[in-house]
This record gives structure tokens, C-alpha cells and sequence, in this order.
């Protein structure tokens, strides 16, 4: 079997695992993703001294590949591009730390909610005019790509009116929805490494794991308290709604798993469900957030069984 080669290859001696992480990370297009998997993976196995060395040595060459290829970009996009690979690196480390001390996702779920409190907090802390920011940010790009809109609106009082209003629908969530795509790649990250951990060492066990997720009281309790904030239009509510969204999105995802696993038709219901979350954006997501918010306050998956 190839990748239980591979997995042995990685886990005969540090250099190895090192060497693999480095030469992974500088391949283009997916390099930083790959890189980093081998390094979740050594944390999962080894621990954290392991992982962290293979995680710098990713970071190193994620970075150094970056820069390479993109040398003519401005130094506000790099700053932000580098500041993302790290961010996405080290939170998905400390999520596999928690899943090997623990081996608990739900636990997993709520250090990543924390996190994106914490980093929404600081950036609102740390740069209080932010949307403004965003305002000035999304204007500019908008108007890189006025001939897009020219087709759409030839009025130009249309045009303007049209960004305007795109604009101030979108910066109040963008925040947001920059930290909730950081834990989500970090997230991912962790499940792709636990999928090949399972794979090679515990078959089935992945999938077992994944059907238990179900978000404390605690968790459902800050949901709630962020949709009455974002509902009047909290500054701080509305960044962290796409954060909330997508934790209960995958603890939603895990009861109508759990709820479809012994239907002979389930495979039907759930590509219908990930169709509907992919067409009906961002809308679909809500929903199944709500019925993991559901499942954190009734444990439906245990009164549908009785």
C-alpha cells in the first residue's frame, strides 16, 4: 500500500519527517496545504516537540516559496498573505494538540470557537476603524473591475449606487469571515491528517469520531448571544457570526451524518444536503448551523434514536 509506505518513510526518523515537510512545502499550488498535513500528522503520532519542528520547518518553506513567486506583488497583500499562512500553521498544530491530548472533537470544536473570539476581539481591539478600512479596501478593488459593472449597470449613478451598497453589505462580516476561513482551514487540515492517522492505524475510526461531535451548552449559549448581537447590529456580533457558523455548521453536519449512517438511501440525502449548502450560499450553512444549535440544546440525535 502506497501510503502506508509514505507513512512509514515519514515516521522512521526526524530528518525524514523534516525533509518530507520541506520538499512538500516549496511544490506550487498546494505545497503550504501538504506541507503542513505532514507536519498534524507528526504531532498527532509523535507529539507536540515532533510537530513543532516539522511546522517551522513548513512555515520556513511556505514562506520562502511565496516569495519567490511573488516578488511584483504589493507588500500589504504579502503581509497579509504571510500573516495567514502562519495563523492557518499554528492554530492547525494546537488543534492536534487538543485531538491527541483528548481525543475529543467536540473539544477541538470549542478551542477553535475561542480562538476566533479571541483573534475578532483583538483585530476590533487592535484596529478599532477596521471597517472603515475594509470600506476604503473593497472600494478600490470594486473599481479595478468597473468594466464587470459597466455591463451590468451602464448607468454610471447605477454603477456607484450598486458598489455602495455591495460594500456596506459586505464589511461588516469581512472580518469575519477571514478569521472563520483561518479555523476552517485549520479545521480541515486536522481532519485530513486524523483521515490518514485512521486510515493506517485505525480503520473506521475517523468516521466513529466524526458522528459524536455535539457542541456544549457553553458553545450554544455564545451562538445565541452572538445572533442577538449581530440582530441589532453589534459591530463585534456581526464578525463573529461567520466564525459561529461555521463550527455549528460542522457539529450540524455530524447529526444528519450520524442520523443518515444506517439508511440505505443516505448517501442520497447528504449529497442532497451538500448541493444545498454549495448552491444556496450562505443561506445553507445558516441552516445547518441551526440544526447543530438544535442538537447542542436538545440532543436531537438522542430523542430521534428513542
Amino acid at each position: 500500500m502506497l501510503l502506508q509506505r509514505f507513512t512509514n518513510f515519514v515516521l522512521r526518523s526526524r530528518l525524514h519527517a523534516v525533509g518530507t515537510a520541506f520538499v512538500l512545502s516549496l511544490a506550487p499550488l498546494f505545497g503550504a496545504s501538504v506541507g503542513i498535513l505532514v507536519a498534524t500528522f507528526i504531532t498527532l503520532r509523535k507529539g507536540a516537540f515532533e510537530g513543532a519542528l516539522v511546522l517551522c520547518v513548513t512555515i520556513a518553506a511556505s514562506l520562502l516559496n511565496y516569495a519567490l513567486s511573488s516578488a511584483a506583488a504589493q507588500p500589504q497583500v504579502v503581509t497579509v498573505v504571510i500573516a495567514t499562512i502562519i495563523a492557518i500553521n499554528i492554530l492547525t498544530w494546537l488543534l492536534a494538540l487538543v485531538l491527541r491530548r483528548y481525543e475529543n472533537w467536540n473539544l477541538v470544536l470549542d478551542v477553535a470557537i475561542l480562538t476566533g473570539l479571541v483573534f475578532v476581539f483583538v483585530v476590533h481591539f487592535v484596529f478599532p476603524g477596521i471597517q472603515n478600512e475594509w470600506n476604503t479596501q473593497l472600494t478600490a478593488y470594486l473599481n479595478k473591475t468597473a468594466s464587470v459593472f459597466e455591463q451590468l449597470a451602464p448607468d454610471a449613478a447605477g454603477q456607484e449606487e450598486m458598489q455602495a451598497s455591495m460594500v456596506a453589505s459586505i464589511k461588516p462580516y469581512l472580518t469575519g469571515f477571514v478569521i472563520a476561513s483561518i479555523v476552517f482551514n485549520a479545521l480541515f487540515q486536522l481532519v485530513l491528517a486524523r483521515w490518514w492517522q485512521a486510515i493506517v492505524f485505525n480503520p473506521g475510526g475517523l468516521r466513529r469520531e466524526l458522528h459524536q461531535i455535539r457542541l456544549s451548552y457553553v458553545s450554544a449559549s455564545v451562538f445565541i448571544a452572538v445572533l442577538g448581537l449581530a440582530y441589532i447590529g453589534n459591530a463585534f456580533g456581526l464578525d463573529m457570526l461567520p466564525m459561529m457558523v461555521v463550527a455549528f455548521c460542522a457539529a450540524g453536519l455530524s447529526l444528519i451524518h450520524r442520523m443518515l449512517a444506517s439508511n440505505k438511501t443516505g448517501w442520497f440525502w447528504l449529497l442532497l444536503v451538500y448541493l444545498g449548502i454549495m448552491f444556496v450560499f450562505p443561506a445553507g450553512m445558516v441552516l445547518v448551523a441551526i440544526a447543530g444549535l438544535l442538537d447542542s440544546l436538545f440532543n436531537l440525535r438522542l430523542r430521534f434514536k428513542n
